[in-house]
């Protein structure tokens, strides 16, 4: 590794134990798909939207040290993250491309990637949503004979239905997708009246229609304030399993394929953090079946 990389080689701190059974998920799908395509013909690809510095660091309360006096101490902990879990998947992808708009952490993952001479990675620097449909959109993947898998984790709601859609569009690719229910929660308040136009905009990209409002959103009549006055009220009629629900219906719509029922994932508290979806984009019988056989026993593991 360069001493220019060392230098500025940044740390990627996030996540708790529901991040480490979503990479769980990850690492042994990774593994069993490439052992299941490794005789046949197809070009491996791997694509991991939110790549960040491929590396996870994790603070941890340290075991107390009764003869040093480091009572509070913690220890960082570095793990692999998606990035390097795929790169260190055996047999080995064909083609990874890892995308990342954060010049911070592309200096990281190029720094990863002179650990791995051998290894055919793509570093790409720039907007997830642009850089994947600009892939997607490039290949005709059934012709070249390429398959795959593409990982999005998005930190927040940045993936717009576009992007869903040209992964779809593929016929190729299996899609993973951490899907932000609590940024859904965010965007989609109980009361309208704390429906911004910001929010209402930033639904209609992830989702691609503005039909979720009619669905999730119903008026109440006939009630009754402290006057005795009769007034209507708006209100979100659906919760955390609906909204899923719905999401799922969303997914089946654009992949040909199928797309399993989700593994829900929770804050520290119990509430809805995210719900990891399986999708695949392939209509073939034998593709899906595959692909479902070995993402179903995943999932259920996880639960």
């Amino acid at each position: 590794m360069s001493e220019g990389l060392k230098e500025t080689r940044v740390k990627h701190e996030f996540g708790s134990s529901e991040t480490e059974r979503k990479l769980d998920c990850l690492r042994s799908y990774l593994a069993a798909y490439s052992v299941a395509l490794s005789k046949q013909s197809f070009a491996r690809i791997y694509i991991d939207a939110f790549a960040g510095t491929g590396d996870r660091t994790e603070t941890r309360a340290a075991l107390p040290s009764f003869f040093n006096g480091n009572v509070g101490s913690v220890d960082e902990i570095t793990t692999p993250g998606s990035a390097r879990i795929a790169i260190e998947t055996a047999p080995a992808f064909h083609s990874i491309a890892l995308i990342e708009n954060d010049p911070e952490k592309v200096i990281a993952l190029r720094a990863i990637a002179e650990e791995y001479p051998n290894r055919r990675l793509h570093i790409r620097e720039g907007d997830a949503n642009a850089e994947v449909q600009r892939i997607c959109n490039r290949y005709s993947w059934k012709k070249e004979r390429m398959r795959g898998v593409i990982f999005l984790d998005p930190y927040g709601m940045e993936v717009s239905w576009d992007t869903v859609a040209s992964i779809a569009r593929t016929e190729a690719l299996d899609c993973w997708y951490f899907f932000p229910l609590s940024g859904l929660y965010r965007n989609a308040p109980k009361d309208p009246l704390k429906l911004d136009q910001g929010k209402i905009d930033a639904l209609n990209r992830v989702f691609g229609t503005d039909s979720w409002r009619q669905d999730w959103y119903a008026t109440e009549e006939g009630l009754t304030d402290l006057l005795g006055d009769l007034f209507n009220r708006e209100r979100r009629i659906v919760d955390a399993d609906k909204i899923e629900e719905w999401v799922h219906a969303r997914l089946k719509s654009v992949f040909k394929g199928t797309v399993l029922k989700p593994l829900r994932l929770k804050h520290a508290n119990g509430a809805p953090m995210a719900s990891l979806f399986f999708a695949v984009s392939n209509p073939s019988k034998a593709a899906v079946k595959v692909a479902t056989d070995i993402a179903n026993h995943i999932l259920k593991a996880g639960i």
